[in-house]
């Protein structure tokens, strides 16, 4: 520990000294929103923007025009003064991914363990007891501020009764950011297909928008009059300098009257639609203590391109910053996730990506969509930086980004792999996000600042999200383990000698990486409705209702309200509420089975092999009859072994089933049942990360009632409950012990009777 210790204190001197030569070069006064002492940090995230899509990476496929990969020339450009990691493991989903970043803790150890939707109990949300990175960073001076996409909770504008929002909206502020201003949804609502009511009778607008006659002859558009809520109006034609009238209307704020010029104010125009990208409920928290404000959609500060909307947030508060004050900006780019939908016009480098793509749910126009949207990202973050003076455009109109002189450290990452259709080859659309295999937790992350030597290089070596919780630290000057309670595990590792010493690639930190993938805690009180995916034939109930599956994700709907030919009494009840529901039902009408989410599953690797452990709940095709109770379902438990590397361009993936298959162990093989199946150095390995997987499970120990994360069940658990239940009215709290989405005085006595049980202490060999 003492030889850890003094390599951290020497790379913290390389920092300072790094910094201090860095204000020298920039010169007094040049950059305004910097701070001239300690770095300002710049978090970027991309949803859904798995490493399949970068170029940079040496993937992204080979297809030319919309199917080529993403243009990121600010991407480049970042990477050139920085480190590129080409071995990083997220979680397969979103939320678990965005609390292990700030946490430095594995999914089990915060209980968040997949993306956090409608009826998850306050119990699968992030704790207010959890140590945040801006709870850490706050001690050393600075400032902190969260745009985009926050999903580490619930959302209080989520129809579900009770509410299972235990913030009421005040999540950010309350877990330790001094300001929020972006989106509490999970991703952008639904396309509006109707344009805001613009489509007459019959006609549907995939895209959410009245594209022209060139991508519509009939029902297409080529002028019109576009409308804001309050009655303004400005003409568009393709003759000026709309190249889309409805697409450039819509990304102003406005809805296109199509084939109309400007008058009153049409009554058939709906302001009050969210749509996609284009029109939300912006949400802000002013600070730690105040009431959360949403707007309506059809307020303007809620109407433009998403993207957009982000970097401009971004862009204002940074500039409002003191300059002998250090800041870390969370710019959390809601791009690339579902619905797929046109990026506003200028966003798109390349010509050949059309602006006009239909947004119909196919795989050619999902990966153009994609390419456009991650092209948007890419635009706008150099805008950011140009416009906070981060890096600038010389004469020529070049940007030129040098983190040598430039006293902020940018770190770019996504929070899992890419989902189903916009998967790129050769990495694998069926199992992608939501899943443990390479596809769905391989991740880019890119990170520069001054302190890096050697810039433009690539570190191999294995690394994970939970260690950025340690890098922000370090660039701060802050020893995490000293400020995160004793009694919480941490799972963070070092990242800083990757960006002092170009050598330590040489000398990997992590010997193994993990991952895992869970199901939240629901409300005992809630109907779950199940849903086939058909782009990748795969069955989940994380979609709560009926449109999401639909129209969102191009699914078949199983719950209430089906339209499905199901036998009665579920057409006309609840409907098929769990996939081996539906996989009984599919078997009794002669049709394919679904493929299943796993209930759990663990994903762990060293440097060329990998294991996956899942438990799935599906049908006994012994007693496949059609059940309400969960009868003639089966729990299985399987390990698979696969031998992976990261080729650039041709990958080995892990793949379970079809042409590609590799996984080393026959089908249903049993957890630790592979030792028999294997032999030599194969063996050695697989028994090595069986040990690894147990060790990294048995670290975390249950504590019952210990909601505060003190390792204790005491009064002050009593206290917090108390404190709680006022906050939530007696709703979903981290007290609810019969999780039924109440906290009440039956969860109070259950409380009682729990303190009188021994304390929890850190369970053996979890790694601090």
């Amino acid at each position: 520990m003492r030889f850890f210790e003094r390599f951290v204190a020497k790379s913290f001197r390389i920092i300072t000294t790094a910094f201090s030569a860095a204000a020298l070069l920039v010169g007094a006064g040049a950059m305004p929103a910097m701070s001239a002492g300690k770095p300002n940090i710049l978090f970027v995230i991309m949803d859904d923007v798995g490493i399949d899509q970068m170029k940079l990476f040496g993937y992204g496929g080979r297809g030319i025009g919309p199917l080529a990969p993403p243009n990121t020339p600010t991407l480049d450009k970042i990477a050139q003064s920085g480190v590129l990691f080409r071995n990083t493991w997220a979680t397969p989903e979103c939320s678990p991914s965005r609390v292990s970043f700030f946490t430095g803790r594995y999914p089990l150890r915060h209980n968040v363990l997949a993306a956090i939707l409608p009826p998850d109990l306050a119990i699968s949300q992030q704790s207010p007891y959890e140590t945040t990175t801006p709870n850490i960073l706050r001690e050393a001076g600075y400032t902190s501020a969260l745009f985009g996409k926050a999903h580490f909770t619930n959302s209080p504008s989520y129809p579900q009764n009770p509410s299972t929002d235990p913030y009421q909206g005040t999540d950010v502020t309350r877990l330790g950011w001094d300001y929020f201003k972006g989106w509490y949804d999970g991703g952008p609502s639904d396309i509006d297909t109707t344009a805001g009511g613009a489509a007459t009778e019959g006609v549907t607008y995939t895209c959410g928008y009245v594209p022209t006659t060139k991508i519509d002859p009939a029902n297409g558009a080529d002028y019109g009059a576009c409308y804001r809520a309050n009655g303004d109006c400005t003409y568009m034609s393709t003759g000026d300098r709309y190249k889309s009238p409805g697409l450039s209307c819509l990304a102003a704020g406005g809805i296109l009257q199509p084939k109309a010029s400007c008058g009153a104010l049409p009554g058939n125009l709906d302001f009050t639609k969210q749509n996609g990208y284009y029109v939300g409920a912006l949400a802000e928290n002013p600070g730690p203590g105040a009431d959360a404000i949403v707007k309506a959609p059809a307020d303007p500060a809620s109407r433009g391109y998403r993207t957009t909307l982000e970097a401009d947030f971004a862009i204002d508060w940074i500039n409002k910053q003191p300059k002998d004050k250090p800041w870390m900006v969370t710019l959390a780019f809601s791009a690339a996730h579902t619905p797929y939908q046109p990026a506003a016009p200028g966003l798109v480098s390349n010509k050949s990506t059309k602006l006009g793509n239909t947004c119909a749910g196919n795989a050619t126009d999902d990966r153009a969509l994609m390419r456009q949207m991650v092209e948007g990202i890419d635009k706008e973050l150099q805008r950011v930086l140009v416009k906070t003076r981060i890096a600038k455009r010389n004469k020529y109109g070049v940007f030129v980004y040098d983190a040598k002189v430039a006293n902020t450290v940018i770190v770019v990452v996504a929070d899992n792999g890419s989902f189903a259709d916009n998967v790129r080859l050769p990495f694998d659309p069926a199992h992608s996000k939501g899943f443990v295999y390479q596809t769905g937790v391989w991740v880019p992350l890119i990170v520069a600042g001054p302190m890096v030597k050697a810039p433009n290089r690539t570190v191999r070596a294995m690394v994970n999200i939970v260690d950025l919780f340690q890098l922000f630290g370090e660039v701060a000057g802050i020893n995490v383990r000293d400020e995160v309670p004793a009694n919480h595990g941490l799972d963070s590792q070092p990242l800083l000698p990757y960006l002092v010493n170009p050598r330590q690639d040489a000398s990997p930190i992590r010997t193994t990486n993990f991952t895992q993938y869970g199901t939240n805690t629901r409300s005992t009180s809630h109907v779950d409705g199940a849903c086939v995916v058909q782009s990748i034939k795969t069955c989940t109930t994380l979609f709560p209702t009926k449109d999401l599956c639909e129209i969102g994700s191009g699914g078949i709907w199983y719950g209430k309200g089906t339209d499905a030919d199901i036998p009665e009494p579920y057409k006309s009840g609840n409907g098929l509420t769990t996939c081996c529901q539906v996989n009984q039902y599919l078997n009794s009408v002669d049709q394919e089975l679904a493929a299943l989410l796993p209930d759990s599953s663990y994903g762990v690797r060293n440097q060329l092999y990998k294991l996956i452990r899942q438990t799935a709940t599906n049908i006994d095709l012994d007693n496949p009859e059609l059940t309400a109770d969960g009868a003639n379902c089966i729990s299985v438990t399987t390990d698979e072994f696969y031998k992976i590397d990261q080729k650039p361009g041709n990958p080995t993936l892990d793949h379970p089933t079809g042409v590609k298959a590799n996984n080393m162990l026959p089908p249903g093989t049993g957890p630790g049942e592979g030792s028999s199946q294997l032999s030599g150095a194969v063996k050695a390995n697989y028994d090595a990360l069986v040990t690894s997987l147990t060790d990294t499970l048995n670290s975390q120990k249950a504590c019952p009632g210990d909601a505060n994360l003190d390792a204790l069940v005491n009064s002050a658990d009593l206290d917090n409950q108390a404190e709680w239940r006022t906050i939530t009215d007696n709703t979903s709290t981290w007290w609810d012990l019969n999780r039924d989405g109440l906290t009440n005085d039956l969860d109070r006595d259950a409380l009682v009777s729990l303190s009188t049980s021994s304390n929890c202490t850190l369970a053996q060999g979890q790694y601090r």
